[in-house]
């Protein structure tokens, strides 16, 4: 410990004797020992301490003698408050009778019976309630002879009332409360903080004196902010006693909501605290605060954090001086021990060395459960040690759920950011409910609403015409996922992988929309070039993966890329840059992998050039299906026509030379779609409309 720290030290733990004393000294007022009288108007001036003059004659000068009488006035005093505030918080008020009380609780202080009396004469025993004493004579005077006893060392003549008075107050003195841990912690704590500034103290004294002087404190132990409110205004940090009052909203350094308001001189003082610290963290919300609540106090104010972790830069800016210290460790807590329980440093430091105890997770009311009056220095050492290894354990999950919560805000940050950024590079498209005959489309009828809607914007994939292949892999998939949402089946047995192939125009986009419909599953559709539209390739990679993050997270739904063929081979390419184009391949290979793994994603991928594709791509797991889509032949053209018609197709073909089309090119049987346009036959060219019961001629 420094020389300045030990100069701290030595003020605050001497404060915290002194309102010890005091207190012992109010509780002798009390009992009737001792009398106070201010030297001047005000007791902030001092006070005079005088023997009561009814008890002055009991005093022998022994010492022995003098503190149990002493112990035995004050026990009397303590016993009859005891009573006293008893009777106050009885419902029965009616029962409580001054005078009875007396009378039934007459105490009678016994000493020792060596001597017949002292110096003047008087019995060693208390008067009676209520009587009087007049003092010895030869008390009153300034000097006198020499008191009678029995000439021992202990048995002192006392020629004058000061050296009585001096006497007695020492013995007083004795009976003052033990320091207690939390107070001798929090002081030590604080006095190590000015260890690395010789000159903090001229400092701070200079900066005090200030009206409006701000200061800040920052010590990571658990409770010192409390205990450090508490020697504020207890008077046992600074020369006065201190009222806080909250700068903002929140409590005091010690818990309370309001100043302390008492009949006790103080001065007052604005605190912020750590419980204001972690409700205003928000940089925002700091700033108004220090703008419109710090920088504008009319008083001192004392800013105090307990955390372990840096104070606020705007905080250490407008401070005038910020006061910083560490953790509590062996050697504060031998330095406790011995100013609280006597029990040498060396012998503490032994124990501690054995046993290789560092100490780096307590608190003060860890150490105040510890050490305990009447509890070896073993036993405070092992409790010590528990607390340690149970804080440690705490701190260690709590910094592991920190480190948790930050790295996944962190994580959801980047990943707006880059979901803000890459969002153009697909579009979501949510399925169109089917309807079903419970619950019948507008303007159907519960016959109609059977099938599924033939609206041009309604595509379902058992209304294509001309697919072939691809649709009743459709049919298929759509059976295995009710079989799959059932557990009947893995999701690995599940052909969930196709790539479709075809001339520009045979509807391989319609038909990812259709089978987004049919499976009611949303579409996350894309292409390479919308990809590419982002030359840098680090760019590009990262919009593919935005692509199969969100495939992933949207989970079931179906992937369509398409113009996949623009991702090209690795090697043997005739474009240039082959270490570009063999990047995307390989990346992309690797988000298909992932996607195979990742159940509910349906890839499809489309493309008008096959060859072009690298045959990693349609490898087992990757883009295993290959379907082809042909041009349509004439009856998936009427199909067609027909869907994209919808409920003009009648009125169409009663209007132009389409009915005499449609009759020489359509089989015979009913346009599906429209169950009430039948073809009369094969090459005819009569259309039967079964609504209207006539024929329709083309």
């Amino acid at each position: 410990m420094s020389k300045i720290s030990k100069r701290v030290s030595k003020y605050l733990i001497a404060r915290q004797q002194r309102a010890a004393r005091l207190e012992a000294f109010g509780r002798a007022i009390d009992a009737g020992i001792l009398e106070s009288q201010p030297l001047a108007e005000s007791e902030n001036n001092g006070v005079v301490w005088n023997l009561a003059a009814e008890t002055a004659a009991l005093f022998s000068g022994d010492v022995d003698k003098d503190r149990k009488l002493i112990r035995s006035l004050l026990e009397a005093s303590s016993r009859k408050r005891k009573q006293i505030k008893r009777k106050l918080e009885s419902v029965d008020q009616d029962a409580f009778n001054m005078d009875e009380e007396d009378g039934a609780d007459e105490t009678v202080i016994e000493v020792s019976t060596e001597s017949t009396g002292n110096a003047a004469g008087h019995s060693d025993t208390l008067p009676e309630a209520g009587g009087e004493s007049e003092p010895p004579a030869n008390l009153t005077s300034t000097s006198c002879g020499p008191i009678p006893g029995e000439g021992t060392a202990a048995n002192l003549p006392f020629r004058n009332m000061a050296a009585l008075r001096d006497h007695v107050l020492s013995i007083v003195a004795g009976f003052a409360s033990a320091p207690k841990v939390p107070e001798v912690a929090a002081a030590l704590l604080l006095s190590r903080a000015f260890e690395q500034d010789e000159h903090a103290i001229d400092r701070l004294l200079s900066i005090m004196k200030r009206k409006k002087s701000i200061v800040a404190v920052q010590v990571p132990v658990r409770d010192f902010e409390r205990h450090f409110g508490y020697l504020l205004e207890d008077g046992s940090a600074l020369p006065f006693h201190v009222s806080l009052e909250p700068i903002a909203e929140g409590p005091t350094l010690t818990g309370r909501f309001k100043a302390l308001a008492d009949t006790t001189p103080r001065k007052s003082f604005s605190c912020f605290g750590s419980a204001s610290l972690k409700r205003y963290d928000d940089d925002d919300e700091l700033r108004t605060i220090v703008s419109k609540r710090v920088l504008t106090a009319f008083k001192p104010l004392i800013i105090c954090d307990e955390r372990d972790q840096p104070l606020p830069a705007r905080l250490v800016a407008v401070a005038d001086m910020v006061i910083s210290g560490g953790g509590i460790d062996a050697s504060l807590i031998a330095d406790v021990l011995a100013i609280c329980h006597n029990i040498p440093i060396s012998r503490t430091w032994f124990l501690m060395t054995e046993l290789d105890f560092e100490p780096g997770h307590l608190g003060i009311d860890d150490l105040a459960i510890a050490i305990r009056p009447g509890r070896s220095l073993t036993r405070i050492i092992a409790i010590l040690l528990t607390l340690e290894a149970e804080n440690r354990a705490m701190a260690e999950a709590k910094e592991d759920e920190d480190k948790e919560r930050r790295l996944g805000t962190l994580m959801t940050r980047s990943e707006t950011k880059k979901r803000e950024k890459y969002a153009g590079c697909f579009d979501i498209i949510d399925p169109v409910k089917e309807p079903t005959a419970s619950e019948p489309a507008k303007g159907q009828t519960a016959k109609q609403s059977a099938k599924p809607s033939t609206g041009k914007d309604h595509l379902f994939v058992e209304n294509l015409a001309g697919y072939g292949d691809a649709r009743q892999w459709s049919l298929d998939l759509k059976g295995d996922l009710g079989a799959f949402g059932n557990k009947e089946v893995a999701w690995s047995d599940l052909s969930s992988r196709l790539l479709l192939s075809g001339p520009p125009g045979t509807g391989k986009t319609t038909f990812a929309k259709a089978l987004c419909n049919t499976l009611q599953v949303p579409l996350v559709a894309t292409s390479v070039a919308r990809w590419l539209e982002s030359s840098n390739l680090g760019d590009v990679l990262a919009a593919m993966n935005a692509t199969f993050e969100h495939a992933t997270r949207t989970a079931p739904c179906i992937l369509f890329i398409d113009e996949i063929d623009n991702i090209g081979n690795r090697g043997g390419s005739d474009r240039p840059y082959d270490d570009y184009w063999s990047s995307l391949v390989n990346r992309v290979l690797e988000l298909l992998d992932g996607a195979a793994k990742t159940e509910g994603v349906i890839v499809v991928g489309a493309t008008n050039r096959p060859d072009k594709i690298d045959p990693a791509l349609l490898r087992s797991g990757r883009l295993e299906k290959h379907i082809v889509i042909p041009q349509p032949d004439t009856a998936a053209l009427a199909t067609i026509i027909a869907h994209h018609l919808g409920n003009d197709l009648n009125a169409i073909l009663n209007s132009s030379e389409m009915g005499r089309l449609v009759g020489r090119t359509s089989p015979a049987g009913t346009l599906p779609g429209h169950s009430n346009t039948t073809i009369a036959g094969n090459g005819s060219d009569q259309l039967y409309d079964s609504k209207e019961g006539v024929l329709i001629n083309g």
